[in-house]
């Protein structure tokens, strides 16, 4: 694993931001709604039984959650899991716990390898990283009003209650996007995979974008503008790991 992606701190900084709700109960309520989740697609029998992929998404996640201990000392030792759902709707999701939720339909429709599975679970593990949940919960409280959520379930579930709170939310969203891929290419960077394989996704990405969506993209920013910005992250990772004396690698 390359240490010096530890580094990544010292080019992004520390994220905060004013938590109106303990951060142990914000993780409780994003934690239970994973947990729902699963429950759901287990008495769907939506959960995926391919022995194969399943091995294959167990072997890339323990190697990006071990990079996500290198980049965050706070997730040393962590021990991060990726559950595959059919048709789960999200391409992917993480929630604080260490828990990735991935539509199964999505891997298997871009045929992802490797080194393009790490990097999408790095990018949701990117999410839990930076607080980004917790962020959300924030805006809720200050949006409605703590009074209204006092909570932070409550402020979750309205959330995610009504489109209109996503709409307002969106401009925050879209900045949570591009630091999530900044931080991505960090920790996919630790994990070791190659990056050249891992972009191919991005091309896969924007095969399937129309061009409505390229000129007004959701939260994401277009495929190719990603792609740019994460290789541009990665090459400036692999400069300062070159740089360094061989002593400290």
């Amino acid at each position: 694993m390359r240490t010096c992606a530890a580094a990544v701190l010292l080019l992004f900084g520390a994220n905060c931001f004013a938590q109106p709700y303990p951060e142990s109960e914000a993780a409780a309520a994003w934690r239970a709604l994973a947990s729902s989740y699963v429950r759901q697609a287990l008495k769907d029998r939506a959960v995926d039984r391919d022995p194969a992929l399943n091995a294959r998404v167990d072997t890339v996640m323990a190697a990006v959650g071990a990079a996500v201990g290198a980049v965050d000392a706070r997730f040393a030792g962590a021990t991060w899991r990726a559950i595959l759902i059919e048709d789960f709707g999200h391409g992917a999701a993480a929630f604080p716990g260490h828990t990735i939720l991935m539509d199964a339909k999505f891997v298997r429709r871009l045929q992802l390898g490797d080194a393009e599975l790490a990097l999408v679970l790095a990018h949701e593990a990117a999410h839990v990283l930076a607080g980004h949940g917790l962020e959300k919960l924030a805006f809720m409280a200050e949006f409605v009003g703590r009074e209204k959520v006092p909570t932070a379930s409550m402020a979750l579930q309205e959330f995610l209650a009504q489109d209109s709170y996503a709409v307002a939310f969106l401009p925050k969203a879209r900045l949570q996007e591009r630091e999530a891929d900044r931080l991505e290419a960090a920790i996919f960077f630790a994990a070791g995979y190659d990056a050249q394989r891992a972009l191919v996704l991005f091309d896969k990405l924007a095969r399937l974008e129309s061009g409505e969506e390229r000129r007004n993209p959701g939260a994401h920013d277009p495929a190719e503008a990603r792609k740019q910005a994460i290789a541009q992250v990665i090459a400036e990772l692999q400069r300062l790991h070159a740089s360094r004396a061989p002593g400290q690698q």
